[in-house]
């Protein structure tokens, strides 16, 4: 800690003598002014940009070149634009709106007056349809747009998943261009707002407690970025999300509000062939809150705060005796009757019905002040309480009720803003931010192992989750952004830093009960019996008191991602402008992880240079970019867009902890295999008391050393764009865009306890590698390093119009693919190496499809409004996206079939018909069985004679339409208008329509339906009851929520 605030007093001296990943929170806008005749530059004309609802004014005079340009501008609006020059005509544009990190161009041509100077007032327009200044791909989204997106969760994520390079991954998180969602950054007023550390599928502050950290009625703006090639925006390799909050004004203004939906808003079970559909129990989800903004001085200081509520609790589902439920009630009561048998009369909770709340409270204030002319400050604070009880069956998943855990968060969050102008030629951009947060979980029941059973292709889950008994994360984070630019003629030079500071505590003991999987029901009824089985695995870990002093250790560890930037917008001339820029990104690591001394001078540390105490160097990333834009046409109907440039993210901070939680010797961690337990385990037997669980003696499996290459780098990506926009006739806007981006650095886990044997297993036309381990001691080595493997690209066209009678339509079509060699998915080191579904092993890993592939996609959105009979207005937001289904990979269920002492992570071989009919099962009637499941689906008969890759098979394609209705109803009060408005979203309305529409399907990670008894030698086909996907229960049903809301 003390390296930490040394080095951030160092920073913010540095930053205060520099003169002064960053998103951008401000619009600008740039044009020319020239002689309507001669078409001369007129050099010193005034050009001034008044913020009507403030009363703000920025300005500057036209330079040599009969440029101008002014920044640090508020989006949104209306602006008033005025040129003047003496001796000619005033202009005037008037109703200016801009976008959030956008500039808008305005070229004016201004007349000779030749009336004695007398002042006539003209209207000059913009000079492009479309955005002056971005290159790359991007979406906007304005505080209307918001409002008209349909939304029950009311999350930005709503907003965003409209952009057309956005689709929905398996894990129910917005992915960009095929990208990790963990590789996303999140802004809020250019503050970082990610969840750094890595663990919410959301990427937000709070997502795991199932908020998010700002209510969406607070927000003004939202940008989604994919490959902007301007140098100030970083800290992503899959998409930047950046969105800004509301300001107060001149006026007055706020709203009351309450949404509102219940079991009664939800459809009947869906899919189209079902006999007894039934509806959802008794539940309720409501928020309530509201904005309040105006001036505290007018003209000076403005205020804005919003307060927000919402509360949610629906029961639990997939219960026993449901049709939807495989697990049947004979199992789970010998089940439960074993646990109360172990434990004297607790029966780990039952497996009834149970409530699933989640609640949260946010709060926000902001204040803008107008220090003086040209100079503007910001300050806003927002607070999140949040708590979610974290509970789920499945078709083919059953838990006890002491297997859930409640989930706490909270969060403060704090940013400043200076934003000045000292002249017509240098501005500056100075923003602060920090983050507190804490995070927690609470396990539910009394302490006992978490336990896991198979039974078929079903599991059943008891006793605490294995992840949750120890765990707690506290987060500080600091950011410091200084961006100073420079007009020059045709020139806009931009110098500026972005420094993030990260301190961390991590609390995290998994499988701190015990935790054992079982392979079947009568092998855990068969606990403390005579015959007693011994499990198919089993875990335990915990901290070493005499070596950290606390039974609970919970390293912690800081860290800084410094970044520095210098970038010129030249306009080369009145139709091409080209944006060029160099980044450098600059990892630092204040604290390394408690030496090793046994492992560092150990044969495997020496054989492969590694130590456990090594943190990645400081070396400087570098990120050069290039951007171009060229209008093909004097008319400027045509553009031609594009670049090229390197984009450097941020790491989630959980993959290098673990290096600190996993020392291999501050934890003891036993982990045994079938495997082991084959050969024998003397002493080893199931115990219910947590405290006295099995610890392997000296010389067996007992430790875990998770390192980081000293060469390690953050993600990078090589990205090129390039696309194409036309103003067609109608005024219709096309847009046909292509994107390809190139791993530079991405995540790869070795398991340096794991070699080739030599050996192979036969599978006929193809053989599979075997591995053994090492160091018997150890369970895993894990060394975290890079992988120049994997690309994507995209394709996207859209078509857009907004028509004068308050409609406005668009369609956006987009292709792509997506590889790579690790996805990436956990936030553990063993699981993101073990869980990665190989043939061959991790030393040669496939280069293969990512879960984060999304082959086709469409959005289409309808938004129509209109004011009525003075006192109404009616809205209607109509949206349809659909995309291919979920991937997925075929595995073998709970075998190693390949030695690396992990089950349930290799690829399954497809074998030809030939080859089935010499593989042995447990009969012929099942081998039977396995020749019709393969010849039944196309996906996996294409692989016969060979391995399936991962995630080489898709589930049917997903369609969604969801309606956003709003009616108005204006009041005159006091001379104002007041507006009550009365709205309704509806989410999936064809399934409302028919329940056989708008169906979700999901196969989870891997499908296993084939299991091998190393053993016998034998192989075992467990059926499935219907298709190899299922059907997402309530992704699939149609959902509602009504709303009432008071503005004013």
């Amino acid at each position: 800690m003390k390296h930490l605030l040394r080095f951030a007093v160092a920073l913010v001296v540095s930053l205060a003598t520099f003169g002064l990943q960053a998103q951008v929170t401000t619009s600008a806008v740039t044009g020319t002014v020239t002689d309507a005749v001669t078409k001369e530059a007129l050099i010193g004309a005034s050009v001034v940009v008044k913020h009507l609802p403030t009363g703000s004014i920025q300005g500057t005079s036209v330079n040599a070149k009969g440029n101008f340009t002014i920044v640090g501008l508020r989006p949104g609006g209306p602006y008033l634009i005025e040129v003047s020059f003496v001796g000619y005509q005033k202009a005037q544009v008037k109703d200016v709106q801009l976008s959030l990190g956008e500039t808008e161009t305005f070229n004016f041509q201004l007349k000779d007056d030749v009336q004695s100077l007398q002042q006539l007032v003209v209207t000059a327009s913009a000079g492009s349809a479309f955005n002056a200044r971005r290159t790359g791909a991007g979406t906007n989204f304005s505080r209307k747009a918001i409002e008209r997106t349909p939304s029950i969760e009311r999350s930005l994520f709503d907003v965003a998943k409209l952009s057309p390079m956005a689709s929905i991954s398996s894990n129910g998180a917005v992915s960009f261009a095929g990208s990790n969602n963990r590789y996303n950054s999140f802004q809020i007023d250019g503050a970082v707002s990610n969840d750094v550390f890595g663990l919410a599928s959301s990427g937000t502050n709070g997502g795991q407690a199932g908020a998010t950290p700002i209510s969406l009625e607070a927000i003004d703006a939202l940008q989604v970025l994919i490959a902007p090639f301007d140098v100030r925006q970083s800290g992503f390799t899959g998409g930047g999300i950046n969105a800004i909050t509301k300001s107060g004004t001149n006026s007055f203004k706020g709203s009351a509000y309450a949404f509102y939906k219940d079991h009664n808003f939800f459809g009947t079970t869906p899919g189209a062939d079902i006999k007894n559909r039934t509806k959802l129990g008794e539940q309720h989800d409501y928020s309530t809150g509201f904005t309040l903004g105006g001036p505290i001085i007018k003209d000076k200081l403005f205020f804005f705060v919003n307060a927000e509520l919402n509360d949610s609790r629906y029961p639990s589902r997939y219960l026993i005796g449901e049709p939807t439920q495989q697990v049947q009630e004979a199992t789970v009561k010998q089940i439960a009757n074993k646990v109360k048998e172990l434990t004297g009369g607790y029966d780990a909770g039952g497996y009834d019905a149970t409530d699933v709340p989640t609640r949260s409270y946010k709060a926000l204030a902001r204040i803008d002040w107008n220090v003086a002319h040209g100079h503007r400050l910001s300050l806003r604070y927002s607070f999140l309480d949040a708590s979610k009880y974290v509970f789920s069956n499945g078709p083919q998943t059953l838990r006890f009720l002491n297997n859930g855990y409640t989930f706490v968060n909270k969060t403060h969050s704090f940013v400043g803003e200076l934003n000045s102008t000292f002249s017509s030629t240098v501005s500056n951009e100075l923003r602060v931010g920090y983050n507190r947060i804490r995070d927690h979980r609470n396990v539910a029941g009394r302490p006992m192992p978490s336990i896991q059973i198979v039974d078929g292709n079903s599991n059943i889950y008891l006793g605490p989750e294995r992840n949750s008994s120890a765990n707690a994360l506290d987060q500080d984070i600091f950011n410091i952004t200084d961006n100073l630019t420079l007009n020059f003629g045709n020139h806009t030079l931009t110098l500026g830093t972005h420094n993030e500071l990260f301190k961390i505590r991590n609390l995290f003991i998994q499988n701190n009960y015990g935790s054992y999987v079982y392979k079947s029901l009568a092998d855990f009824l068969s606990i403390g019996t005579s015959d007693e089985k011994m499990p198919d695995s089993y875990d335990y870990s915990f901290s070493i008191e005499s070596v950290t002093g606390s039974k609970r250790y919970a390293p912690g560890f800081g860290a800084a991602q410094l970044g520095f930037y210098a970038q010129d917008d030249w306009k080369v001339n009145d139709r091409l402008r080209l944006t060029y820029g160099l980044r450098i990104d600059v990892p630092i690591f204040f604290d390394k992880p408690s030496e090793n001394k046994d492992f560092n001078a150990g044969p495997i540390a020496k054989k492969y240079g590694v130590q456990n105490n090594t943190m990645p160097s400081s070396t400087p990333l570098l990120s050069p970019r290039f951007g171009f834009r060229y209008h093909l046409d004097e008319a400027r109907k045509y553009l031609l867009r594009g670049g090229v440039g390197i984009f450097t993210g941020r790491i989630p901070f959980v993959w290098l902890s673990n290096s600190f939680s996993n020392t291999g010797f501050e934890f003891s961690r036993t982990r045994l295999n079938s495997k082991d337990f084959n050969k024998g385990v003397p002493g080893f037997k199931f115990n219910i008391d947590p405290d006295k669980q099995y610890i392997a003696p000296a010389g067996g499996p007992n430790t875990e050393v998770n390192m980081v290459s000293k060469d390690f780098k953050f993600p990078q990506t090589l990205r090129t764009n390039l696309a194409l926009e036309a103003m067609l006739p109608g005024d219709i806007k096309a847009t046909v865009e292509g994107m390809f981006s190139k791993t530079l650095n991405n995540i790869f886990y070795r398991n340096l306890n794991q070699v080739y044997s030599g050996e192979f297993f036969d599978h006929g036309s193809m053989k599979r590698p075997l591995y053994k381990k090492v160091d018997p001691k150890a369970t895993y080595l894990l060394l975290l390093d890079n992988t120049d493997k994997g690309y994507s690209y995209n394709i996207s066209a859209q078509l857009s119009k907004d028509f004068n009678f308050g409609l406005s339509t668009s369609l956006a079509y987009t292709y792509g693919k997506s590889f790579g060699v690790i996805d990436g998915t956990s936030s553990v080191a063993s699981s993101n190496w073990k869980y990665n579904y190989t043939f061959a092993g991790m030393d040669a890993m496939e280069e293969a499809l990512t879960t984060f592939d999304v082959r086709h996609r469409i959005v289409g959105t309808l938004n129509y409004r209109v004011e009525y009979g003075g006192s109404f207005a009616t809205t209607i937001g109509l949206i349809y996206s659909g995309q291919s289904g979920p991937r997925f990979s075929l595995a073998y269920n709970r075998s190693d079939m390949n030695g690396d002492g992990e089950s349930g992570n290799d690829l399954m071989y497809i074998p030809t018909k030939e080859e089935l009919k010499k593989m042995k099962f447990v009969d012929d009637s099942n081998r039977q069985a396995f020749e019709d499941f393969i010849t039944s689906n196309e996906q996996i008969a294409a692989y016969r004679g060979q391995f399936a890759p991962r995630n080489a098979f898709v589930a049917p394609f997903l369609h969604k339409i969801d309606l956003h209705f709003a009616q108005d109803f204006y009041l005159n009060i006091g001379g104002r208008r007041h507006t009550l408005q009365l709205n309704a979203d509806v989410l999936n309305l064809a399934n409302l329509l028919n329940r056989g529409w708008g169906i979700s399907y999901s196969a989870g990670w891997a499908q296993t339906p084939l299991s091998y008894n190393a053993k016998k030698q034998e192989y075992k086909f467990s059926p499935y009851p219907g298709t190899i996907w299922s059907i997402q229960d309530m992704d699939s049903r149609w959902k509602a929520q009504i709303g009432i809301k008071y503005i004013f």
